[in-house]
């Protein structure tokens, strides 16, 4: 008989015992250990995907913050534009374009031959336009000096449309400018 039959057979009890302890084991971590270990790697999967989700969803909250902080900033810095620059009401708007542009152009050398004006108040901005035609006539330099002494005006009028002819060369003047000038207002139409 070998040496290992023969332990085998005078120590079988304790063979039997080793065997069925070593397969108690691998039953129990087959059915307890592994299914334990799987779920805490699983766990922490999702531990550290929630860390990932949250810490996107924190940027995500601080950067509409700052978006919300530029709006109230922006919102403000409207509401101060609206009350130092633009008029406060449609006499306010005629009496900053009317004489200002008839003296800008007599200021220039134009000639004002028509001026004609409309207005529009837009409910849902709670705000008005009033855009001012001019005719003026004279020189093409005298022209530009014009329109640029309008563009620089510490008010704001901004200039809508322009249309350059030529008269007859026989006239005085010899260009006619067709401008639109267009402010803004804050106060409903009152006038």
């Amino acid at each position: 008989m070998t040496p290992l039959r023969r332990v085998l057979a005078e120590k079988r009890m304790a063979v039997s015992a080793v065997g069925l302890i070593v397969l108690a084991d691998v039953l129990l971590y087959g059915l307890a250990v592994y299914p334990a270990t799987v779920a805490v790697e699983r766990a922490g999967q999702r531990v550290a995907q929630a860390t990932q989700d949250v810490a996107a969803r924190t940027a995500d909250v601080e950067a509409a913050r700052a978006r919300l902080a530029g709006v109230r900033r922006s919102g403000e810095q409207l509401r101060q534009f609206h009350a130092d620059v633009l008029p406060g009401d449609l006499a306010q708007a005629r009496g900053l374009t009317y004489p200002r542009l008839a003296a800008l152009a007599e200021r220039t050398g134009l000639a004002l031959e028509r001026r004609t004006s409309d207005y529009e108040w837009d409910e849902d901005a709670q705000l008005g336009w009033l855009r001012v035609t001019l005719r003026l006539a004279g020189r093409y330099a005298d022209i530009r000096r014009f329109i640029e002494a309008v563009e620089t005006e510490p008010e704001f009028l901004l200039i809508d449309a322009i249309a350059l002819s030529a008269r007859d060369t026989t006239s005085a003047g010899g260009l006619v400018v067709l401008l639109d000038v267009a402010t803004c207002f804050t106060g409903p139409v009152g006038a």
